[in-house]
């Protein structure tokens, strides 16, 4: 049966490779193309797309044909090849193809009642401000993955981060990560890319990191996103912790949620609204939603409640928020046997991490702790990716002392960290 290839992979080829002339210090062989292109559905090879281009139908292209020439491409190509060379011979092929790769603004919550929650008033302020979000029309399966952090004593903001990424196109990075991880004998996948103490400074690792940011850059079409909630704000739910945690706990053990604590509660809602509202501004109807996440407080599995509990209360959230159906959502927690999934996790954990040390060191005007490897992460957080957005949205206490949210953009310099200082 012949195989096509359509317009979303055509697209997805195109920005790559303009990604590739954007960071031309990156060599790029001929095979590492083919890789690639190979891992997404019905790819033989692109090269012999330009040979081939007045003979298929416009963006459908005859697998058969690629696989006739592959031999002869290779060999004609025994070096390798300069990003400008790479997307010569595509762009002129695809430009006329929609690049659904991200929609523009502006976006609004499509509900919100006057019952609601004072956090989706704060985010849609933030919202509002946005002018890019992923565009995943052509998408049938999303990944999300979370992480949080902030939680230390001497953190001054909470953060939450949530990774949103199109399942359909992560064949190339999870091949990928696992040449990387082979390259530098990361053999066990419990080795992550955390943030935290001692994780980027670990020898394997801290070499391995610029490649994995790379990575995650042009192989993931999604967005990381991180909320950060100054800690001054105690509750996003009403005037007064004690009486808002007091109702929340209340309203989640007479639904069926379980019986939780006030902090671990707001916690729970806070996320769920704040994933619930992206979810719902990048998802379309009969989409397959999963949400993987790392062992937290708000997923524990105990006497008095579970992780059950929070996929109900989020579901519940979403249906306040989303104005079309999904066809599953699902849920999951980190598997003992670890694998690419854990990786997209370390995502959003360095997205957590990194967006909470800039947005301290902009308040304190310190430097934020660390050496190189701290560096790298900044740059990757404030760095234009072809593929995945980085969306970091600040909830501060204003002068005036009320509630303020706006978008938080980066630019890093060389001596925001302090290099005497260990991760």
């Amino acid at each position: 049966m012949t195989q096509r290839i359509g317009t979303p992979q055509l697209s997805m080829m195109a920005w790559l490779l303009r990604s590739l002339v954007e960071n031309p210090d990156r060599a790029v062989s001929i095979e590492e193309a083919l890789d690639v292109i190979a891992a997404l559905p019905g790819f033989i090879d692109w090269a012999n797309l330009t040979a081939h281009r007045d003979q298929v139908e416009r963006h459908a292209l005859d697998a058969a044909a690629f696989e006739r020439l592959a031999s002869r491409i290779r060999r004609q190509f025994q070096i390798a090849l300069s990003p400008e060379t790479l997307s010569s011979l595509l762009l002129g092929v695809v430009e006329q193809a929609p690049q659904k790769i991200r929609k523009s603004g502006p976006f609004s919550i499509a509900r919100i009642a006057p019952d609601y929650p004072w956090l989706s008033s704060i985010m849609a302020n933030a919202i509002g401000q946005l002018s890019e979000l992923p565009d995943f029309s052509d998408d049938k399966k999303i990944f999300v993955m979370s992480d949080f952090g902030g939680e230390h004593a001497s953190a001054r903001f909470y953060t939450y981060s949530f990774i949103l990424l199109a399942q359909d196109k992560i064949g190339p990075f999870e091949k990928k990560v696992k040449e990387l991880r082979g390259k530098h004998g990361l053999l066990d996948q419990h080795s992550e890319f955390g943030y935290k103490r001692g994780y980027l400074t670990s020898g394997a690792r801290s070499r391995a990191l610029p490649e994995f940011l790379q990575l995650i850059d042009n192989y993931i079409h999604g967005a990381v996103i991180t909320v950060a909630v100054e800690k001054q704000i105690e509750t996003l739910f009403g005037t007064s912790k004690q009486e808002a945690q007091a109702s929340i706990v209340e309203q989640l053990g007479s639904m069926g949620f379980g019986e939780w604590k006030g902090p671990d509660a707001e916690k729970v809602v806070r996320v769920c609204h704040m994933l619930a509202i992206f979810v719902s501004l990048m998802t379309s109807s009969n989409q397959r939603l999963l949400w993987y996440c790392d062992e937290d407080a708000i997923n524990v599995d105990g006497n008095s409640r579970n992780f059950t509990g929070t996929q109900k209360l989020f579901t519940a959230i979403l249906g306040m928020y989303a104005t079309h159906a999904l066809d599953v959502v699902g849920f999951a927690k980190s598997f003992q046997e670890k694998s690419y999934l854990d990786d997209l996790l370390s995502v959003a954990d360095l997205a957590a991490g990194v967006v909470q040390d800039l947005l301290q060191g902009h308040a304190t005007g310190e430097n934020i702790p660390g050496g190189e490897e701290k560096v790298q992460v900044i740059q990757w957080i404030a760095r234009p990716a072809p593929f995945l957005s980085k969306i970091n949205i600040q909830i501060s206490r204003l002068e005036d002392g009320q509630v303020g949210s706006g978008l938080a953009n980066f630019s890093p310099r060389q001596d925001a960290v302090d290099p005497g200082t260990e991760c």
